[in-house]
């Protein structure tokens, strides 16, 4: 998924260094593949390659191997070039395990025989929202709905009525640093026994939309509540009695068989 972006490119007429993706969104759990492309010089003993964001190193290469000692340690084994295509004009990098502190401008610059050049790409991030878990409680006057997820960035969140009208919700936003996502609590309080709504979350990097409609009635009667009770408990009784006449049933079949 891309955005549009400023981008600028820097080089002479004969040799051109460029990123035709100009903005790229990194999706988590995937790797990120950050394109710079660049006129090929089949000998790489003069080729130079390097990426930098802002004043950080994140990955370089020149005498014809990766070069890693000036490298960001926020960087360390979480790089890699795509050495069998820099022949063929491929400076492309990837990034393994990116994450929110990985959002930024990042610069390619590349020199080899031919002459040397620059282009600039931004990356994004985000996460898709989980499957959204569902929580009910239900007390005396009010029923309460409740949906909880993880994801990134912020999200937009929607409660609708049974008419398409917007209601007021309760929203948490939590923020999990550890791995980097947004914990989403959002709840609708209703003042009856009968709930028609629809809860809505949107991740608009992402281009995620989940819906997730809520029917339900209930009546609250204390003594048809007890009455179930008893009837289950009277089943289940019913049931054992039944188990433990088959089950001494086949074991005196058993027991007179050798005397038949």
């Amino acid at each position: 998924m891309f955005l549009l972006c400023c981008v600028w490119i820097i080089g002479t007429t004969s040799f051109r260094v460029n990123v035709p993706d100009r903005c790229l969104v990194a999706i988590r759990g995937r790797p990120a593949v950050l394109v710079c492309e660049f006129t090929p010089d089949p000998d790489l003993s003069s080729l130079v390659v390097t990426w930098q964001r802002d004043s950080r190193v994140v990955h370089s290469f020149y005498y014809q191997q990766d070069k890693l000692d000036r490298q960001s340690p926020e960087y360390h084994n979480r790089t890699s070039l795509f050495i069998s295509e820099l022949g063929k004009g491929n400076a492309s990098l990837r990034i393994n395990s990116v994450g929110p502190k990985d959002v930024g401008q990042y610069l390619c610059q590349v020199s080899n025989a031919k002459g040397t050049g620059r282009a600039q790409i931004e990356l994004d991030y985000g996460a898709l929202y989980s499957e959204p878990r569902f929580n009910i409680h239900v007390n005396s006057t009010t029923v309460t709905v409740q949906f909880e997820t993880e994801g990134f960035p912020k999200p937009e969140v929607i409660w609708l009525g049974e008419h398409g009208q917007n209601l007021s919700y309760h929203l948490q936003l939590y923020d999990q640093t550890e791995d980097g996502l947004y914990l989403v609590k959002s709840s609708y309080e209703a003042q009856k026994s009968a709930v028609n709504v629809t809860f809505t979350l949107k991740n608009h990097l992402l281009n995620q939309n989940l819906q997730r409609p809520v029917t339900f009635s209930y009546v609250s009667n204390e003594d048809g509540g007890r009455s179930l009770k008893m009837v289950a408990i009277i089943s289940l009784s019913i049931i054992s009695v039944i188990l433990f006449a088959v089950v001494m049933f086949l074991q005196f079949r058993k027991s007179i068989k050798p005397y038949l």
